[in-house]
Order: structure tokens, then C-alpha cells, then sequence
């Protein structure tokens, strides 16, 4: 068995390249690197778990399921709002302008929560779902406030469209969320 050839035309001149030892000869005792480590002067492998990608991409680690269950409900309530408010938009101006201008906000604001969900599920920013959110928080706020204030008028009035937002904001604003989008460089 031979060891590795030192040749003199090597970039090395002759002499072992940085990290490697010539042949019969090991390192003194207590100075061997420890267990996966690569000696000094060695170079480092890229990639892994919480490093960098070698191609480029984010860190690898997969997308918490706060910020899937966010993107899922901000999806299949602004598909929901977006197919009744097309539906309600041909009847909504036959009742009146103010009426018709309420249905077109509402079914601009699920569009806006429908197209923010696809984004969050697409490991884009999260900020277009929160802030159709925050939106529509506050026009469930004012409107409950409106529907309290009228004769007939109940709390039970747009509770769910006023808790699902609130579920969006809660679950993209928990930790796991944050560290997800911070690692990848994204801030919201």
C-alpha cells in the first residue's frame, strides 16, 4: 500500500496539501479533531439543518403548521366570501347603492384574504393575510357595533366572520411563525 504521492509540479510544491498529513505520520495525541469535525484549514461543508441551502434557497426546515393552518383558513374563507360575493353582487345593486357598495368591499376584502393565503402557503410574506385581517376585524367591529345599535339587532350577527380574521392573526403571530419567516429573512 502506498500513501498519497507528493509531487513537486502538485500546487503544493512537493509538500502535503493544508489538512493532510504525510504518509506514516498521524497527528500527536490530543490534538485529532474531535468526532465530525473537519481538521483546521479543511474546508466546511454548506447546507443542513438550519444552514444555509448550497443552492441558494432559504434555510431547510419546513413550514410550521401555525403558518399552514393560517394560510388554509385565510384560503377557504376567501374562496367562500369571494363565490358569495359575486353571487350577491347581481342582486345586491337591484337593493340599493349603499348595499351594493358593502357587498363590493366585502368581496374585494375575500379576494384580498383568498389571494393572501395562496401567498402564505407559498412561503411568500405573510403581510397581505394580515392585513386584509386587521381589515376585516375592524369592519366586523364596526358592523357589529351598527347591528347592536339598530332595533332588532344581535351580538350573534357576524361573529364567525369576525373570529376567523382573529384565528389568522393569532395563529401568524405565534412564535414558530415568526422564527419561520425571520430565518428565512422575511419580516412582517
Amino acid at each position: 500500500m502506498t500513501g498519497p504521492s507528493f509531487d513537486k509540479d502538485s500546487p503544493y510544491g512537493g509538500q502535503p496539501a493544508p489538512g493532510q498529513q504525510p504518509y506514516g505520520q498521524q497527528q500527536p495525541y490530543g490534538q485529532q479533531p474531535p468526532y465530525g469535525q473537519q481538521p483546521y484549514g479543511q474546508p466546511q461543508p454548506s447546507g443542513g439543518f438550519g444552514g444555509p441551502s448550497p443552492f441558494g434557497g432559504g434555510p431547510a426546515g419546513p413550514r410550521p403548521g401555525v403558518v399552514t393552518a393560517a394560510a388554509i383558513v385565510g384560503i377557504v374563507w376567501g374562496g367562500l366570501g369571494t363565490l358569495f360575493g359575486i353571487i350577491g353582487l347581481s342582486l345586491a345593486f337591484q337593493l340599493g347603492a349603499l348595499i351594493g357598495l358593502i357587498v363590493l368591499l366585502s368581496t374585494a376584502l375575500s379576494i384580498g384574504l383568498l389571494v393572501g393565503g395562496i401567498q402564505t402557503l407559498q412561503g411568500r410574506s405573510p403581510k397581505l393575510l394580515l392585513l386584509i385581517s386587521y381589515v376585516a376585524i375592524g369592519i366586523n367591529v364596526l358592523s357589529l357595533i351598527v347591528s347592536l345599535a339598530s332595533e332588532g339587532g344581535s351580538a350573534a350577527n357576524g361573529v364567525l366572520g369576525f373570529i376567523l380574521p382573529v384565528v389568522v392573526v393569532a395563529l401568524l403571530r405565534q412564535p414558530q411563525a415568526r422564527q419561520y419567516y425571520a430565518s428565512r429573512g422575511i419580516s412582517y
